[in-house]
């Protein structure tokens, strides 16, 4: 729950999520923020913690974490994880085959970018390593291009880039 109250508090101060799930995550931060301000005009309303999490509740309950992406576990029909597993029962993502860039209900945020930016720098080492074979260094390039996306949309979202 604290984390995804977080994540909302950040999506109010215009530090969005990236990744593909963050269109959806933002469309129901929206609908909590629509219903925080659906009261009839008073004096200043405080809004509290507490009524922010109730409107999170269901959110916050599918919520898995990872090192590097949040895991919005709404639909096991749409997670890539268990398409690649061929898991069709499943009740949780499979966090070992995530492949956040893909995954439609995986969200990228500005904590995780130290990850990505890690994964980044030592895939450039490698890059240059003469010693890594060529058919590895295919394989390094593609995972340094991937993270090297993520880093730019964590950026961009986080209001960090041009």
């Amino acid at each position: 729950m604290r984390r995804t109250v977080e994540a909302f508090r950040q999506f109010q101060d215009g530090q969005l999520p990236a990744g593909p799930g963050a269109d959806a995550l933002m469309a129901a931060f929206r609908a909590a923020e629509d219903e925080l301000q659906g009261h009839e005009a008073s004096p200043a309303k405080v809004v509290t913690d507490r009524q922010v999490e109730l409107l999170l509740k269901k959110k916050a309950a599918v919520l898995h974490l990872s090192a590097a992406n949040y895991c919005w576990f709404e639909d096991p029909t749409k997670a890539l994880c268990l398409k690649l597993a061929g898991a069709k029962s499943a009740t949780a993502p499979l966090t070992g085959l995530c492949d956040s860039s893909r995954c439609p209900q995986a969200t990228h945020h500005l904590l995780h970018r130290p990850v990505w930016q890690t994964t980044a720098d030592n895939s450039t080492v490698l890059l240059a390593s003469p010693r890594i074979p060529a058919g590895e260094k295919n394989r390094l390039r593609a995972e340094h291009e991937r993270s090297m996306r993520a880093l730019e949309e964590i950026d961009k979202a986080a209001g960090k880039a041009g």
